[in-house]
């Protein structure tokens, strides 16, 4: 697939992966970072396309190489919200980490709110870099975990801080 916004060579595609967390460890060892880049496939979305369904299942992994998208979440009612805005200048943005680690469906839809350009990895050549690189896979895949753990971390703390409001908003009505 042609990029929207303009063609990606293979240097731009290696400093957009060194700016990935989880890949930056790795950022000064060239035969790592190349095999990482032969991985990816680039692929592009016009503005207001799905890069990722809420609820199917996925198996990729969008590195935002260039553009703005929203991550957005459904009501109980079905209805779309969006949780927050990204672009790709705040540099190593990616989304659908978690599709790399497991086969499960989406926890939420990715937009894209202009023309986007991605590199994607899919869990299947991830797997197989990680079973060809095993220090390096290992590696990846703590880090991903980790930043996972600090993810699931902050949601506890909202989900307290939520109940605790609502504990509070039902006793003061009471």
């Amino acid at each position: 697939m042609t990029p929207v916004n303009q063609p990606v060579n293979e240097e731009e595609m290696l400093e957009k992966l060194k700016e990935v967390s989880f890949f930056s460890m790795f950022a000064e060892n060239d035969e790592i970072m190349n095999k990482i880049a032969r991985m990816c496939e680039i692929r592009a979305y016009r503005a207001g396309s799905a890069i990722i369904e809420e609820g199917e299942y996925g198996d990729e992994l969008f590195i935002i190489i260039s553009g703005e998208i929203n991550i957005e979440k459904k009501t109980m009612q079905n209805e779309r919200y969006t949780v927050t805005t990204l672009d790709s200048s705040m540099g190593g943005l990616y989304v659908g980490e978690l599709a790399l680690i497991d086969n499960d469906r989406r926890s939420a839809s990715v937009m894209a709110n202009t023309d986007c350009d991605c590199l994607v990895i899919d869990r299947d050549e991830f797997l197989k870099f990680g079973d060809q690189n095993p220090t390096a896979g290992l590696s990846i895949t703590r880090a991903i975990a980790s930043q996972l753990a600090g993810k699931l971390r902050k949601t506890n703390e909202d989900v307290i801080t939520l109940f605790s409001a609502l504990v509070q908003e039902i006793a003061g009505n009471e």
